[in-house]
């Protein structure tokens, strides 16, 4: 797998780059990654697009401690005389075979149609009906994207520096913090039954995706050596007497479609709804509760 590496430095960036004859010019792009260069360009094009100038911009590639793994990630200050803004960013960088096996044109896809498409669509509603605070789902403010194939980045707020944490992964999630995620689970299918019966023609275009990772067409080879690592590694960890049951079932189970499609009426799912996406923030009332 591929892993952030973490960097402790932070790049600060001026743009436009302006000569003073008291210091030497410096060009932040010649030491930059490739990422880095990828962000600085979205930034520039959204910032300059919201009014923001003149600014002073500092980003710091962080990591995710090997929870994340298709993308570079980074935290974003931006000072201006308008206001500050603490940002987070997702840079694409996984490339070649295992961003095939790992059906990632869709899922940068499916991400950014979310923010600009699906988040849009469920705020109208919740305006409409006149949903308090409270119980609204609450999507982080999104602040731009770019669907350039290989350098594909989302910007959104930073909700860490809002006070929100994610849960320990590698431990097992109490109810406290159970609860409030499938609280928001609940709220996000209301919200499609809502779309489906508010808006059907868009729910229509949007629910024909449901099926498109099962359905998608893959190399053989590659999905066979997949697999049969993950069967090692399962079979490598049961007991003896059990192992010939765990072969008889990845040996006969059904395709994964079958898990995706519904049992009654249709629901547009988060489809990755699990303890890494997700951020908690202790509150007076409970746990605040968002979903990246």
């Amino acid at each position: 797998m591929l892993r952030n590496d973490k960097i402790s430095q932070t790049h600060d960036y001026l743009a436009p780059l302006t000569r003073d004859s008291r210091h030497p010019v410096v060009d932040w792009r010649a030491i930059m990654t490739d990422a880095e260069q990828t962000l600085f360009g979205v930034l520039d094009k959204e910032l300059d697009k919201r009014g923001y100038k003149p600014r002073d911009v500092k980003v710091k590639p962080i990591s995710s401690g090997g929870a994340n793994y298709t993308s570079k990630l980074f935290l974003v200050d931006v000072t201006t005389p308008k206001e500050n803004l603490k940002l987070f960013a997702k840079v694409a960088i996984i490339a070649g075979q295992l961003r095939q096996t790992m059906s990632a044109d869709w899922l940068f896809a499916t991400e950014r149609l979310t923010y600009t498409k699906i988040a849009k669509f469920y705020e109208d509603l919740q305006e409409k009906y006149n949903l308090s605070g409270e119980v609204k789902l609450k999507f982080p403010k999104f602040y731009g994207c770019n669907d350039e194939y290989g350098k594909e980045t989302v910007i959104m707020e930073n909700l860490v520096a809002s006070g929100y944490k994610p849960f320990n992964r590698l431990k097992s999630i109490d109810w406290q913090h159970a609860s409030a995620a499938v609280e928001y689970l609940a709220k996000f299918h209301a919200l499609s039954f809502a779309l489906a019966r508010d808006i059907p023609e868009e729910f229509k275009e949007l629910s024909d995706l449901k099926y498109e990772i099962g359905s998608q067409q893959s190399d053989d080879e590659i999905t066979k050596s997949v697999w049969e690592k993950i069967i090692k590694g399962a079979i490598a960890v049961v007991k003896e007497e059990h192992k010939s049951r765990v072969i008889s079932y990845f040996q006969n189970m059904p395709k994964f479609n079958t898990y995706n499609k519904p049992i009654g009426k249709p629901v547009l799912s988060h489809g990755d709804f699990r303890v890494s996406n997700l951020l908690f923030k202790a509150e007076v009332s409970g746990i605040s509760f968002y979903v990246t």
